[in-house]
């Protein structure tokens, strides 16, 4: 035994002393100007946000910006009228402009920063687009199946899924694209044996779609863009309450967020391919080649509400095959279940 065990460290000391180390020169990338610039129809909707990119890291949740030192930012339209942005107290990227004024749909408009080492940076003219108009919502309900959790175990089901989409319009003769979010309030059950018990809890859901929902109406029917904006799981009969934020933007927008959210796409693992740099419409006066990262973004916003009954879909369909999940059971309260419910009762949900 005791020659046995000799051999074995000599045979792991030998196996020690084949490995090499290697040692990678990863250069660091340059940090980058950035301008990500919002111009809603009014300016308590825009902003202007400017600070140095930080270099890329995998994983990384919080990176760490730079603060850019700006003298000026103003936009302007064809006219010479301009609308100067400030600096938000407590924030050390943010800009947003003190007097109230509105921007209009057809007009061109153009940002300009100004550092305080007098380095210039421009826009190209941007044309603020028409709003939109969201005509409704459309409800098509089918069979998947769906992982759903009992007592916090995965199980699949053959349950009934609903596909929402809304129907839009725009007047606009040109091609627009459409940048929607939209999130949701689930209305969900338990039992109890307590005569006082708060049995209906509400349950947030956020970002229904997954990733940037970009769309365009370049392929509508009849003026209308039929859009997905999430599905909607029929595996109990409580009430949702859906909310998409429409953002209509100019065609060269609409190009510049799909390489956004091609990017916001990768997993962010050692395989993947290195985050590639987008250039957006900005540029250096003071320096033509420079990188500037960012982007001028001009847009008009509707917001459409709803409240979808799971009821009514599950009465409507009696040719679909529900299946629904377990029903908990509780004290006296259903939050003690469903751990991240909303309180007070959100206000849609009120008598």
């Amino acid at each position: 035994m005791k020659k046995t065990a000799i051999w074995l460290v000599i045979f792991s000391l030998t196996l020690i002393a084949c490995v090499d180390e290697i040692y990678l020169d990863i250069p660091a990338a340059d940090s980058n100007l950035v301008i990500d610039a919002w111009l809603g129809p009014s300016t308590g909707q825009s902003y202007v946000k400017v600070y140095r990119s930080a270099p890329f890291l995998s994983d990384a949740i919080n990176p760490e910006y730079t603060n850019v030192v700006v003298d000026r930012i103003f936009v302007e339209d064809e006219s010479g009228l301009k609308t100067y942005f400030w600096n938000v107290p407590d924030t050390a990227f943010i800009y947003r402009a003190q007097e109230v004024r509105e921007f209009q749909s057809g007009e061109k408009y153009r940002l300009t920063v100004i550092t305080r080492e007098k380095e210039e940076y421009q826009s190209a003219w941007v044309t603020m687009p028409e709003p939109s108009v969201v005509e409704e919502m459309e409800i098509d309900p089918q069979e998947k199946p769906l992982i759903v959790y009992s007592s916090n175990v995965p199980m699949t089901i053959n349950a009934v899924v609903a596909d929402l989409k809304l129907r839009i319009s725009n007047p606009s003769a040109e091609e627009v694209g459409f940048y929607i979010e939209t999130d949701g309030i689930s209305e969900v059950f338990a039992t109890s044996d307590s005569e006082n018990c708060t049995c209906n809890c509400y349950r947030p859901v956020p970002g229904m779609f997954g990733g940037m929902n970009l769309a365009s109406s370049e392929y509508q029917q009849d003026n209308i863009s039929s859009v997905k904006v999430g599905e909607l799981n029929v595996t109990s009969l409580g009430r949702f309450y859906s909310n998409s934020k429409v953002k209509t933007v100019p065609k060269e927008n609409l190009e510049y967020l799909r390489l956004i959210d091609k990017q916001q796409r990768s997993t962010g693992s050692i395989f993947d391919p290195a985050p590639f740099k987008i250039k957006g419409n900005i540029k250096s006066l003071t320096n033509p080649e420079q990188e500037v990262m960012g982007n001028f973004m001009v847009f008009q916003e509707t917001i459409f509400s709803q409240m979808l009954y799971r009821a009514e879909i599950f009465r409507l369909n009696p040719n679909l095959s529900f299946s629904f999940e377990p029903i908990p059971h509780v004290d006296s309260n259903c939050n003690t279940y469903y751990t991240d419910t909303l309180l007070p009762i959100p206000e849609p949900f009120k008598p």
